[in-house]
């Protein structure tokens, strides 16, 4: 599996049918991110791009899978591959000698 970091560009003034959208497209990212295929989904305070770190195993892959998501035909995507990706909410937490 190859990790990808994707920057979304948003619309400046998105239609009405945008927002209809938000509740299946937040749906979507929680079912995303429990099956691991997304491994985290930012959105910058002004609305403007998404980041989200994913993992397929191609970007034609990683493509389709983005292309499911209710709110595709209002994104514009930015591919780049990761060597690696680190949180520190996946590292094993502080052992206690108590």
């Amino acid at each position: 599996m190859i990790t990808f970091m994707v920057e979304v560009r948003l619309p400046f003034d998105p239609p009405q049918e945008f927002f209809a959208l938000i509740p299946s497209q937040r749906t979507m990212v929680v079912e995303l991110l429990t099956k691991r295929k997304f491994l985290s989904y930012t959105l910058a305070a002004d609305r403007s791009k998404v980041w989200i770190v994913m993992v397929a195993e191609s970007e034609v892959d990683a493509r389709e899978l983005l292309e499911k998501q209710p709110m595709d035909q209002y994104f514009s995507y930015t591919f780049t591959e990761l060597m690696f990706h680190d949180m520190a909410g996946a590292m094993f937490p502080a052992v206690s000698l108590n």
